[in-house]
Parts: structure tokens; sequence; C-alpha cells
């Protein structure tokens, strides 16, 4: 990786949490910005962009109440709330912190968290058929299906 990747990474995450803050979705946005927090100090360290950081790490703290209100029915806002300090601090620390690598746990548990929370509104936006489905076919094959005299 180099530093063109980082600073792409960087300008990513900066873009998904911007959308945020002008009204885009906060689970998809969330999602990727945490995602491309965890690609970018994979490449490096963003200490080499220092005012991008700081930007980020700003807007970051503007959109997490927005991140976790959306999340609150299937993430608790503690964990997102945490989760989001993890990853500002992925940006905003040196990378020989100490917690290092338990930001990197909070945030990538963060970003696993975020895709199920999408995946688990997808299946609720389309009605979960597929439970109904399964459920019908339970109600069914428990049904007597022998015939009786008086039928």
């Amino acid at each position: 990786m180099s530093l063109t990747d980082l600073g792409i990474h960087l300008t990513d995450a900066e873009r998904c949490f911007t959308n945020i803050a002008t009204g885009g979705d906060p689970l998809e946005n969330g999602f990727g910005g945490v995602q491309a927090i965890l690609r970018a100090v994979t490449a490096g360290n963003p200490a080499a962009f220092p005012e991008l950081a700081d930007a980020l790490a700003t807007v970051m703290q503007q959109v997490t109440p927005i991140i976790a209100e959306a999340a609150a029915k299937w993430i608790t806002r503690e964990l997102t709330q945490m989760g989001m300090a993890a990853a500002t601090a992925l940006v905003t620390t040196p990378s020989d912190h100490p917690f290092r690598y338990d930001q990197h746990c909070y945030a990538s548990l963060l970003s696993c968290d975020l895709a199920a929370t999408l995946v688990r509104r997808e299946i609720a936006q389309r009605g979960d058929p597929l439970a109904k489905m399964i459920t019908a076919a339970r109600a069914w094959s428990e049904y007597d299906h022998t015939e009786h005299r008086l039928q």
C-alpha cells in the first residue's frame, strides 16, 4: 500500500461521513466510512495527512449520534458510540498507541454490526418473506391431514 492509497481511503471515509451530515443514509454511509478507515489504517499511518485526519475526526464526531440513532433498533447506542470513538482514534492517535489493537477491534466490530444491520433492514423492508413462508409451511405440515368419518 502507498500514501496514495491511504489518502484515497481517508477521503472515501470523509465523503461517507459527510454524506450522513448532509442527509444521506446513516447506515450505508456509516458502514462505508468505517470500512474506509479500516482500509486506511492498513495502508499506513493517517498522521501522514493531519489536516484530512482532523477534518475526518470532526465530521465523525458530528455524525456519531445520527448513526447511533439509525442503528438503535439493532445495535445499542453505546456500542455504536464506542465503535465510532475507536474508529476516530484510529485516525487521530499515533499508530504505536498502546490501545491501537483494541481500537481496531472495536471499529471492526462496529463494521460487522453495521453490515448485519443493513441486511436486517433489507429483510424487514421486504416483509421477511422467507420467515413467513417457513412459518406457513410448518403450520401446514403440523395440520392433521387424515380424513375423518364426518368429512
